[in-house]
């Protein structure tokens, strides 16, 4: 058995703090220790002698079913009104058991109050917070909404001064290339192949030898430690082990690391010659007015005609302010730049890029 070490309780009735457990009553009003009594330990530990501390029970005190007074376990009936300890209901653990669930009751039921105060400040911040959610997406909304404007395509009446195009057509002929690679592609005329590196890799060459610094947690000493357990009686019966204290010890050990070469992976490369039509020269013709015309290419012998080209434009006049006009010109595309007529007044819708289109809306 452990040696003892006597408690202290608080009176709930005067509010005297630190009364030895041994006395059952409070010194300074009187009242006894009651259902509300919990014992807790000293600041300073002070070990209750040997030979008191072999006559005091390790068990729990009782309670007095009929009077309510705590009895040492030693006793077989109440002192105060004599009532038998079989006719007891609980012992002091017991009644901590039931008295905090009382505890936790009354705490439930103070939170639930406050909860139903607190109800109405809740539902004005709530409200307070949509509003103030509800004026943020606005103010985004505007904003994306100012964004949108600057990129958007802009609506002009317009008048149509000149029109102007582009074409142009690519000639083509054959070229040959001197090539290689690791395959041989079709059409492709082999020169010659060699055997070459085309990549390398790790291969184990040896292991060498390396000595690490590593750290390890060892034990250092042990040392005595102290807990106490509640007997339910006042005392509190100290229980001591030996507990191991770690220190951090540094040491040297030697590990085999593999050592690494790279060796060259050989592959057949081929070298060849590739016939490949290429661009070579670009026929252009251009103007004012509608009447465009593609440019004709001289070919010569092993050409080719390659891809078309076109492009419309309309110099446009439009009301910048009240006595200020502003000349632009704007890329269409064939079918309604071929629509429009020099002099004619328009509504066009011109993009960010400078392209236009007939507005139909």
């Amino acid at each position: 058995m452990g040696k003892l070490v006597e408690g202290l309780w608080d009176c709930p009735f005067c509010d005297n703090k630190r009364i030895r457990a041994g006395q059952k009553a409070c010194p300074n009003c009187g009242h006894p220790q009651d259902e509300s009594t919990k014992f807790y330990m000293p600041d300073a530990v002070e070990y209750v002698p040997k030979e008191k501390a072999e006559k005091i029970s390790r068990n729990p005190d009782w309670q007095c079913s009929f009077c309510g007074n705590f009895n040492s376990d030693n006793l077989d009936s109440c002192a105060n009104c004599g009532a038998t300890k079989e006719e007891s209901e609980r012992n002091y653990f017991e009644m901590r058991q039931q008295e905090e669930k009382k505890k936790h009751k009354k705490e439930e039921q103070k939170a639930f109050s406050q909860r139903s105060e607190s109800e109405e400040p809740r539902k004005s911040f709530l409200k307070n917070m949509l509003l103030l959610i509800g004026t943020f997406v606005t103010i985004v909304f505007i904003i994306f909404g100012l964004l949108a404007s600057c990129f958007s395509p802009k609506v002009r009446n317009v008048t149509i001064d000149d029109f102007e195009w582009q074409r142009t057509i690519d000639v083509e002929e054959i070229v040959t290339y001197d090539e290689s690679g690791w395959t041989l592609p079709d059409g492709a005329r082999l020169q010659y192949t060699r055997n070459e590196v085309k990549t390398y890799k790790d291969v184990l060459d040896h292991y060498k030898t390396v000595t690490e610094t590593r750290t390890r947690r060892v034990i250092d000493h042990y040392e005595k430690r102290s807990s106490y357990k509640n007997l339910g009686n006042g005392y509190f019966e100290e229980h001591t082990k030996n507990v191991p204290v770690y220190t951090t010890e540094t040491y040297t050990e030697n590990v085999q690391k593999p050592v690494y070469r790279q060796e060259p992976v050989y592959a057949t490369k081929y070298y060849y010659e590739i016939d490949r039509w290429t661009v070579t020269d670009t026929a252009k013709s251009s103007g004012h007015g509608q009447n465009p015309s593609w440019p004709k290419p001289k070919l010569k012998d092993g050409q080719r005609t390659g891809d078309k080209n076109e492009h419309y434009f309309v110099t446009a006049t439009y009301q910048k302010k009240k006595d200020e006009t502003e000349t632009e010109k704007y890329e269409m595309a064939f079918s309604e730049w071929n629509e429009l007529k020099k002099g004619e007044e328009i509504k066009l819708k011109i993009g960010v890029d400078g392209f236009a289109e007939i507005n139909k809306d």
